[in-house]
């Protein structure tokens, strides 16, 4: 193992010197170390467990492979903390993304709810506008009526009345644009 590689794990460079010693002292070299350091934890320990079940390899040997396995989980797990960290921060990411977009779905929904309130009320005065106007209808219809039937039974006179008071009266009784009423 290379004490100045960060990806190894250890920050302190007398236990990386320490293992390295452990795995020759045993009788090993960086061949496990270099094969395996690539490969997902799971091969290295299958490896490890397959050296360890054997019987024709020397207790040396096996000393020097876990060692040598030691050396990868960490390098392993470093990884995975890194991989781990990279995760978290994309997730953060996301999550910030996901508020924003909820404040900013939450401000248009509340606009939405403001501009519906605003239709509601128009909608309710146009209603009553619309109720004034067919009661004014009736009451004109009634007039009208009135006067149809008022001028069924009092035959007009020879004069007829053409001044400005029985104008007005004509003009409530049938307005002058009464068809597009």
């Amino acid at each position: 193992m290379n004490s100045g590689d960060p990806r190894s794990g250890f920050s302190h460079s007398e236990v990386v010197e320490f293992i390295n010693e452990e795995v020759l002292s045993n009788g090993g070299g960086p061949d496990f170390y270099v094969a395996y350091s690539s490969k997902p934890w799971s091969l290295v320990e299958d490896r490890l467990r397959a050296i360890l079940s054997d019987p024709r390899v020397p207790r040396t040997i096996k000393r020097a492979c876990t060692w040598s396995a030691l050396a990868l989980s960490v390098r392993a797990l470093s990884r995975q903390r890194v991989l781990h960290a990279r995760r978290v921060r994309r997730l953060q990411e996301q999550v910030a993304q996901r508020e924003a977009a909820t404040w900013a779905l939450a401000f248009e929904l509340q606009r939405l709810l403001e501009e519906r309130e605003e239709m509601l009320l128009q909608l309710g005065q146009t209603q009553d506008d619309l109720q004034k106007s067919l009661h004014e209808r009736e009451v004109l219809r009634g007039q009208l009526l009135q006067a149809k039937r008022s001028a069924q039974f009092n035959p007009p006179s020879e004069e007829v009345d053409c001044g400005p008071r029985a104008q007005q009266q004509c003009a409530t009784a049938w307005p002058q644009h009464a068809e597009e009423q």
